[in-house]
C-alpha cells in the first residue's frame, strides 16, 4: 500500500448486488464458501470470515493459507492487523477517558499535545474522531522523506515530524476528511492523559473485560503474536510478504480474530464494557460549522442503503484487509479478515450479508460512484526543462526532492519514486496515475521553487538547494 491514503480505505462497500441462489433450508457455511470461491483460489492467501446473527458466531469460516512458506492454513482463530477498522477501538477508549473525567471532547488537541500548536490550533478532540480537524496527512509526509511501509517508524518520530507543520490542510471543522492523522493524535492523546500507552489502556479497559485474548496493539516490533497470519502482495503470478514494521497507533495496529471482533461486536448490544449510553454515543455521527452531517460517527460509517441501516468500517494497511459490517435492526455482522492486498474485505463482507439477509433488503439503488477523473490536458509548456531540475528541500516535511532533467520529461526522485511529471495547468506539473501537483512561479531562470499540494498535504513549499562541492 503506497498510496497518499495509507491506512484508510473506509466504509464497507455497501453496493449490495449479485445474490447467490440458496438452498430451501437457508445460508449456510457451504453459502459462504461459494461467495469465497470467486475471491480465493487453492494455495493462496485467503481470508477469515465470521458471520453473527443475535449475538452468536454461528459461521467461523477460513480459506487460504496464513503462512505459504509453510504452507500453514488460516483457521478461524488467525489474527490479522486490523488497520483502519482500529479506528473504532480508539474513539472507544476516549470515550472511556471522557466518562472518566480525564479529558472533554471539546477539549483543544493542543492542550494534550502542544508541540502542535501552530498547525492544530483550534482544533478539538471531537473534530478530530469525526475527521473534521483538517490536519495534514503524516504517512504522506514520511512517504516523502523516504520512508516504507516496510521498514521502521515511531510515535515519537511521528509527532515531531507533525510538530515541524505550520499550517493545516483547511480549517478545522468546514470539510470532512478522512484523518489517520487526526487518530494518531487520539492515540497520543489517550496514553497522555490515562498515564498508560494506548496499547495499554485498551488491554486494561477493553479486551480483558470483554474476554479478546488474542486482541492487542503493537506499538513495538517485534512482537511475535502466536497465531500471526502472514500479510502478503501478488507480484505477477507471485506473492510476496508485505508487512509494516510503523509502530504508529491510534489509526491502526489492533490485531485480532473473528472469535475476539465478535465478542466486541456484541459489546454495542450489551454495553457489558462503557455502558449502553457509551455505545450509543458510538453512534453519533459528526456536523460540519454548517451543521451538515459528515456521515462519520466514533471510528464507524452510519449509512441507510436498501432500507437498512448498516454501521461499517474498513481497513487496508500493507498485506491486510478488514472489515466490519454491522446490521444493528437484525443484531447481525459480518467480519472480514484477509491477508492479501488486492481483496476487498468491504465488498466481500457485502456479498456474504446480502446472501444471509436476502429477504430483509429493499430494491437496489442506483450507484452513485464519481467517474474516473480525467488528466488535466497541459495549458503550457514548460520550456527549458533545465529551469526546474535540480535539488529542493522543505524544512516542514524535512524531506529532499530531486527533479531529474531525462533527455524531454522530467522525473521526481527522492520524495516520491521515479514519477514523469506532465504539465496541467499553467505553472503546475502533475503525475499520471498520482494526484500530486507540483506548482512553480512563473519566469524564465532558474525555478527557486515549488509548493507541493496533494489531497493529504495541500501546500508544502520546497526551496531549492545551492548545490557547493568548493
Amino acid at each position: 500500500m503506497t498510496n497518499f491514503t495509507g491506512r484508510c480505505l473506509v466504509g464497507g462497500a455497501l453496493a449490495l448486488s449479485g445474490t447467490i441462489a440458496l438452498a430451501a433450508n437457508g445460508p449456510s457455511d457451504a453459502a459462504i464458501a461459494a461467495v469465497m470461491k470467486n475471491h480465493v483460489k487453492p494455495g493462496e492467501p485467503g481470508c477469515t470470515v465470521g458471520v453473527l446473527e443475535d449475538g452468536a458466531l454461528t459461521h467461523p469460516r477460513a480459506f487460504g493459507l496464513a503462512d505459504i512458506g509453510r504452507g500453514k492454513p488460516l483457521d478461524s482463530h488467525a489474527v490479522f492487523n486490523l488497520a483502519s477498522v482500529s479506528k473504532q477501538f480508539t474513539a472507544f477508549a476516549l470515550l472511556l477517558l471522557e466518562q472518566q473525567g480525564k479529558l472533554k471532547l471539546d477539549d483543544p488537541v493542543v492542550k494534550h499535545v502542544p508541540e502542535i500548536t501552530t498547525s492544530a490550533r483550534g482544533v478539538t478532540l471531537r473534530q478530530l474522531m469525526h475527521h473534521t480537524g483538517g490536519l495534514r496527512d503524516y504517512i504522506e509526509v514520511l512517504y516523502m522523506k523516504g520512508r516504507g511501509d516496510a521498514d521502521g517508524s515511531t510515535i515519537h518520530e511521528t509527532v515531531l515530524a507533525l510538530a515541524r507543520q505550520s499550517a493545516p490542510n483547511e480549517k478545522p471543522g468546514v470539510e470532512w476528511d478522512y484523518s489517520n492523522t487526526g487518530y494518531f493524535l487520539l492515540g497520543v492523546v489517550i496514553a497522555r492523559a490515562s498515564g498508560q500507552s494506548l496499547a495499554e489502556f485498551s488491554r486494561q479497559q477493553i479486551f480483558e473485560p470483554l474476554g479478546m485474548k488474542n486482541t492487542s496493539i503493537v506499538d513495538r516490533y517485534p512482537d511475535g503474536i502466536a497465531g500471526l497470519a502472514r500479510g502478503y502482495r501478488r507480484e505477477g503470478e507471485a506473492f510476496v510478504v508485505d508487512e509494516t514494521g510503523w509502530e504508529q497507533v491510534g489509526d491502526g495496529q489492533v490485531h485480532s480474530d473473528i472469535h475476539d471482533l465478535a465478542l466486541w461486536d456484541e459489546n454495542f448490544y450489551t454495553g457489558k464494557v462503557g455502558g449502553r449510553a457509551l455505545v450509543e454515543r458510538m453512534y453519533e455521527v459528526g456536523l460540519l460549522n454548517d451543521g451538515s452531517s459528515t456521515g462519520y460517527a466514533a471510528g464507524l460509517n452510519v449509512e441507510e442503503s436498501r432500507g437498512l441501516t448498516w454501521v461499517t468500517h474498513g481497513g487496508s494497511w500493507v498485506g491486510y484487509r478488514s472489515s466490519i459490517m454491522r446490521v444493528p435492526a437484525e443484531h447481525f455482522s459480518v467480519i472480514t479478515l484477509c491477508n492479501r492486498a488486492e481483496l476487498d474485505a468491504g465488498a466481500i463482507a457485502t456479498e456474504v450479508a446480502e446472501t444471509f439477509l436476502k429477504d430483509k433488503l429493499g430494491p437496489e439503488e442506483p450507484d452513485d460512484a464519481e467517474p474516473e477523473r480525467k488528466p488535466v490536458a497541459a495549458a503550457w509548456e514548460p520550456k527549458p526543462l533545465s529551469r526546474y531540475a535540480g535539488a529542493y528541500f522543505s524544512d516542514e516535511a524535512n524531506a529532499r526532492c530531486v527533479i531529474d532533467e531525462r533527455g524531454d520529461k522530467l522525473v521526481l526522485e527522492t520524495c516520491a519514486e521515479g514519477l514523469v511529471l506532465k504539465p496541467g495547468k499553467n505553472g503546475e506539473f502533475g503525475a499520471a496515475g498520482s494526484p500530486l501537483i507540483l506548482r512553480f512561479a512563473p519566469g524564465t531562470g532558474e525555478a527557486d521553487g515549488f509548493v507541493y499540494w496533494s489531497p493529504g498535504l495541500r501546500g508544502i513549499p520546497f526551496s531549492r538547494v545551492k548545490e557547493s562541492f568548493e
